[in-house]
């Protein structure tokens, strides 16, 4: 072999890097200290609070103010308005219009009828006390089974409990003027028993035997209070048609109002006068 041919290089074996363990010791945390800087107030002394507290009342004057206003709108737009479509407004005199086309002259006759009945009343110095009228509504209660089903009645009917009141007023007095003068016998009274017995008194009749009947005698007093409210229905409307021929009525809803020299005056007069 030549002397100048050059030799392999041998390849030396890799060092197999020796494994490094870290240990980390963990100190408790009862050793860590945590320090909190509380601010200081005692600076906040020194600021200057009058122009914020002045703009913060203004923002609540101005804000308040505008609720004020906005809830005013609302309650009069809503007292002169009888119902709102999507925005639009029905105007209470619209509706005033309708129902005076519609019930006007009816409605006005119903007014002037009560007010005959009130003074007619007053010229025989009847009175309906609080007692009568409440003993009728605790009767309507108990026919309707309780206090929540009579104020349901209530509502159905478009009523509060002092529109019916007033109602059982003109009921009563009217049953006090015309019961003098409505005669009957007893005979008329057994027939009308016999004839509305179970109406009259329904749960009596239902707990009763097979072909058994309820006593009359028994049942005279109220009896006769159901009859003589009958014939006062009965003969109401041609005593107020009387009445009305001896009252002078101004009905307006029927023609057109009529003035007159101090007849404002003469009626103020006439109405003191009276008393």
């Amino acid at each position: 072999m030549s002397k100048d041919k050059k030799k392999s290089p041998t390849k030396k074996a890799q060092a197999t890097p020796a494994k490094v363990k870290f240990v980390v010791k963990k100190s408790p945390l009862s050793n860590v200290k945590i320090k909190v800087k509380m601010p200081d107030f005692s600076k906040m002394k020194s600021w200057n609070w009058k122009p914020v507290a002045k703009i913060v009342g203004l923002v609540l004057i101005v804000v308040g103010s505008f609720a004020l206003i906005d809830l005013g709108v609302q309650y009069l737009n809503n007292d002169y308005s009888v119902a709102i479509v999507n925005g639009t407004r029905i105007s209470k005199s619209e509706w005033n219009k309708l129902l005076q086309q519609a019930y006007g002259q009816a409605g006005a006759t119903q007014l002037i009828e009560n007010e005959i009945i009130n003074l007619e009343a007053k010229k025989a110095d009847l009175k309906a006390s609080d007692e009568e009228i409440q003993a009728q509504v605790d009767q309507i209660i108990t026919s309707l089974g309780g206090q929540s089903e009579y104020e349901a009645a209530l509502e159905a009917n478009n009523l509060t409990d002092t529109e019916l009141k007033k109602e059982i007023k003109l009921d009563i007095l009217t049953t006090k003027l015309l019961t003098p003068t409505i005669t009957y016998t007893d005979d008329d009274l057994k027939s009308f028993f016999n004839q509305y017995s179970a109406q009259m008194f329904p749960a009596e009749t239902s707990a009763l035997e097979s072909g058994a009947k309820l006593d009359f005698d028994t049942y005279k007093a109220q009896t006769t209070t159901y009859y003589v409210q009958q014939q006062v229905s009965n003969t109401k409307a041609t005593w107020l048609s009387g009445k009305k021929a001896e009252y002078k009525i101004q009905d307006n809803s029927t023609s057109k109002p009529t003035y007159g020299l101090f007849s404002t005056t003469a009626n103020i007069f006439k109405n003191l006068t009276a008393k």
